[in-house]
């Protein structure tokens, strides 16, 4: 009678543990996807020149990161990356420049600079 009991107690304890799992794996899966829909719209802001609505975006990922927390780690490298962003965001402004002006090879200048910058920046985030 006590082996059966004590092999019921096991078995609930062990369901719980598995549901435990399953429900840690459900958020996880909810942060990541979260994640890559605010990353694709901070893409959308910067490839917009939306600087306010790319800082809330930023925002509200380093939010869902705290509410996430441990589930995804944080890239060793951040600063280069941030770095990278900086100058491919002071490179936009330039072309936006350039192109007001109309001056061809200032434009055509200011694209291959911006070019140069984006593969820096996706160098950064390998």
């Amino acid at each position: 009678m006590t082996l059966r009991r004590y092999t019921f107690a096991a078995l609930i304890t062990a369901g719980c543990i598995m549901q435990s799992v399953g429900a840690e794996q459900d958020q996880k899966n909810v942060c990541a996807d979260s994640r890559q829909v605010i990353g694709e719209q901070i893409k959308e802001a910067r490839l917009q020149g939306d600087k306010a609505r790319r800082s809330t975006l930023e925002e509200r990922l380093q939010q869902l990161n705290k509410q996430c927390r441990g589930v995804v780690p944080v890239q060793p490298n951040h600063l280069a990356i941030e770095k990278a962003t900086r100058v491919a965001d002071e490179r936009e402004a330039q072309l936006r420049e350039a192109l007001g002006t109309g001056d061809q090879e200032r434009i055509e200048l200011s694209k291959r600079r911006l070019d140069h910058a984006r593969q820096l920046l996706d160098a950064a985030k390998r």
